[in-house]
């Protein structure tokens, strides 16, 4: 007789619906007892379902993929424990994609994180789930830092820029302190991985001083990632002994 231990992950459904236009996917992390806040349970759109997954053992880029596996609606609006979306916040993302059958992604900002363009917070984005699915969803590679970012980017690798856009108008309210901070290892990966949009994109994109310089940098990566890799050291190492 064989014997197999299969962990249950625990996906938890506060909020339902029959059939969700929109399922909004919430991991809790470090587990504990989430209760949707009034906005997000009175919102003017109705048709849409909350899936919160509250599991120890799963990291957060481990959670956000089983979010979207049980997510029933092929829209789906992410954020996180901590932050409160605008009563019209479904409604309005509804609205994006239904009236742009082209859309993929959008990506908006917390109250307290205002980011440029092409950033893509984990805690306000929204997906059409097959295309996510289908580029393998979040990395854990990089988790707890750069993985939602790096989401946003295989989807304008994969679908185009043009099908990917931000809306400030999508706001949520951050609670508490942002949780993540830099982690330089995950950081070097990731800028291993985009070294163009690492050194255009990230570091003021509307500003055209920094993008011809990125561009310089990005180039210099390119052809020589090990001395690249050696400057951003020390210069770093410099920056912290100023700080």
């Amino acid at each position: 007789m064989c014997i197999s231990h299969i962990r249950i992950v625990s996906v938890i459904k506060p909020i339902t619906h029959p059939n969700p236009e929109v399922s909004v996917a919430i991991p809790t992390l470090p587990k504990n007892d989430y209760e949707p806040p009034e906005p997000l349970r009175n919102q003017s759109f109705n048709a849409y379902e909350v899936v919160v997954i509250s599991d120890a053992e799963l990291n957060r880029c481990e959670a956000r993929n089983k979010g979207m596996e049980a997510a029933e609606a092929d829209i789906i609006a992410q954020t996180d424990d901590d932050c409160i979306p605008p009563e019209t916040w479904v409604g309005d993302i509804y609205k994006k994609f239904n009236n742009n059958p082209e859309l993929v992604l959008v990506e908006s900002t917390l109250d307290k994180h205002q980011v440029p363009p092409r950033n893509y917070p984990g805690a306000n984005l929204a997906y059409r789930k097959d295309l996510a699915l289908d580029i393998g969803g979040f990395d854990s590679e990089l988790d707890g830092w750069r993985a939602d970012t790096d989401f946003g980017w295989r989807m304008e690798i994969e679908y185009s820029l043009e099908r990917c856009q931000q809306d400030t108008r999508l706001e949520v309210k951050h609670q508490g302190p942002l949780r993540t901070s830099v982690d330089r290892e995950i950081e070097r990966k990731f800028r291993a991985r985009y070294p163009k949009r690492y050194f255009t994109v990230l570091d003021h994109p509307h500003s055209i001083v920094s993008k011809h310089t990125g561009k310089i940098a990005a180039a210099a990566y390119s052809f020589f990632p090990r001395f690249t890799e050696n400057l951003i050291r020390v210069f770093q190492a410099r920056v912290r002994t100023h700080l």
